[in-house]
């Protein structure tokens, strides 16, 4: 079978059956307990609520979760029917409950949602960790409306288990042009002086509108609906993890992370 012809500047990712079949057999399957060394480096095949007791405790340094968002909604050949609040709470918990185990003491959380899931996720997050902050980012899809604000931001609330966490403020710090150049003894004071400009380099907000959404011309793009872009995992990662640590993603969506 072959790959789905698209216009030349197109270059969403798509896999003939021979590529996915090759990709599947690559899957790690689970059916009792593993040691970290184990799912290290590996994309695991398997419902959350199965596998989730056969994993090691203790060994997550930074979890990443973009769960399903609470739409009803139709993926290829799976349908999704959106569910009362209280079910959706109930649902989230009953997995959440179940990854706490997995968490070193020293580990950061993020949770992703969207503005009718965000409050859920709040209350969830207020009873199993320590809740840092609400993280807003812009994006530029969406459809406009003639009766409504445009749906165009998703939140992920950044958690930690407990007050020993690692956040690497340097690794994530935005460059911004400089407006009013302060110099003292006349040397930029606080800002570099560049061939591109003048800069200066400054702390991450809880605003990100430096993140691109992935479309048909990036080569990162795929078919998924919400697929997360790069960036935005980059920036996580970058901020709330060293070199060596395990990073876990519950619901690999796309495989971003």
């Amino acid at each position: 079978m072959k790959k789905e012809e698209t216009a030349p500047r197109n270059r969403t990712l798509s896999l003939t059956i021979h590529e996915k079949n090759g990709f599947r057999a690559q899957l790690k399957e689970i059916t009792g307990s593993v040691s970290k060394k184990d799912v290290e480096n590996s994309v695991i095949h398997g419902d959350i609520f199965e596998i989730m007791d056969f994993m090691p405790s203790s060994f997550v340094d930074l979890l990443f979760v973009d769960p399903p968002y609470n739409m009803t909604k139709k993926f290829n050949l799976t349908s999704f029917k959106k569910l009362k609040l209280k079910e959706y709470m109930d649902w989230m918990d009953a997995w959440l409950g179940k990854i706490i185990r997995l968490l070193k003491p020293t580990a950061s959380i993020y949770i992703c949602g969207i503005w009718e899931s965000s409050s859920v996720i709040h209350l969830l997050c207020d009873k199993y960790f320590i809740v840092r902050n609400r993280i807003t980012f812009e994006r530029e899809k969406g459809r406009g409306s003639r009766r409504n604000w445009k749906n165009n931001s998703e939140d992920i609330w950044f958690c930690t288990v407990s007050n020993r966490y690692t956040f690497n403020s340097d690794s994530v710090k935005l460059k911004k042009r400089v407006r009013a150049p302060y110099r003292v003894a006349g040397k930029p004071k606080g800002w570099l002086d560049s061939e591109s400009g003048k800069f200066r380099l400054t702390f991450p907000s809880n605003i990100w509108v430096d993140i691109t959404i992935p479309f048909w011309s990036m080569r990162e793009n795929t078919r998924h609906p919400t697929q997360k872009p790069e960036k935005l995992l980059a920036k996580v990662v970058l901020a709330s993890s060293n070199k060596g640590d395990v990073v876990f993603d519950p619901f690999a969506g796309t495989g971003a992370t």
